[in-house]
């Protein structure tokens, strides 16, 4: 009797270890093939001139046809190599492959260099390559219900934490100031332009939590937001957010949970527009 049930247990033991190299080797495959897929998404990104027909037909329209002046418009930024290096890259040659493409996110010195999608729900991209390939590698992608434009007070941008260091992987390592201090800029390129967000807050939270509320339209509620984000930090940030600033926030997996994420917020600073020259 005991001579079977030992058999058993080994037979249930190697049906164990094939399944799980069954799905490690699964996964090693995916890992290889979205690192394939996003490098001719950069390479796609980069290789050509960007294409300008946009502008040109924005800077034709009629006078009367023209959007009124915003109250408050992002603080220029001079001479910053990443924001010139990110305006030379043609987002239109990547919307030939998926028109879902809303544009690139780079955090410098690390691997979040990707483009960003948004699909009409949160759940296609979670299994899915920038291209619209099934993969478990997933994409960076925008929540669903943000305006794809990057103009709500919180933009809130997914991607996984893959064991192999890609996609938001590096997100967590931002609990220390001595990572914040080599990583202090998030830049984001959209049709709009290229945008630099300094980030001043990571922590762990709850999917419930104030990290991924939308509507911000009152004043107290902004405050409540910023205080939270700045009080939850696991590292101290010297950036203090004003109420009229655009707030991004990076979400992945935590590790702690299936209802538990890390967050890093990241604020595009807003000034008034008749203060630019």
């Amino acid at each position: 009797m005991k001579k079977k049930t030992r058999n058993i247990l080994r037979l249930l033991l190697l049906v164990v270890l094939c399944f799980s190299l069954v799905m490690l080797g699964r996964q090693l495959i995916d890992n290889s093939s979205g690192s394939s897929s996003y490098d001719q998404a950069l390479a796609l990104a980069t290789s050509g001139k960007k294409n300008d027909s946009a502008e040109s037909e924005a800077s034709t329209q009629p006078a009367e046809e023209a959007q009124e002046k915003p109250e408050w418009v992002p603080e220029p930024v001079e001479d910053d190599p990443y924001m010139e290096q990110l305006a030379q890259m043609d987002l239109s040659a990547l919307r030939e492959v998926n028109p879902d493409v809303l544009g690139w996110i780079l955090i410098p010195d690390s691997n979040v260099n990707y483009p960003i999608v948004q699909g009409e729900d949160n759940d296609f991209y979670l299994k899915h390559t920038w291209d619209g390939k099934e993969n478990s590698v997933g994409s960076i992608f925008l929540e669903h219900r943000n305006t794809p434009d990057f103009t709500d007070y919180n933009t809130i941008v997914y991607g996984h934490n893959m064991n192999d260091g890609s996609m938001f992987a590096n997100l967590k390592r931002y609990n220390t100031n001595w990572y914040w201090e080599r990583h202090p800029y998030v830049y984001i390129l959209n049709d709009d332009g290229v945008f630099r967000y300094d980030v001043f807050s990571g922590y762990e939270t709850s999917t419930e939590g104030t990290a991924y509320g939308l509507s911000f339209n009152q004043a107290q509620t902004r405050a409540t937001f910023l205080e939270t984000a700045l009080k939850k930090s696991t590292a101290y940030f010297e950036i203090r957010p004003a109420m009229t600033d655009r707030i991004l926030t990076l979400s992945t997996c935590s590790g702690a949970g299936y209802s538990n994420r890390w967050v890093v917020h990241a604020r595009l600073k807003m000034i008034p527009a008749d203060s630019v020259g």
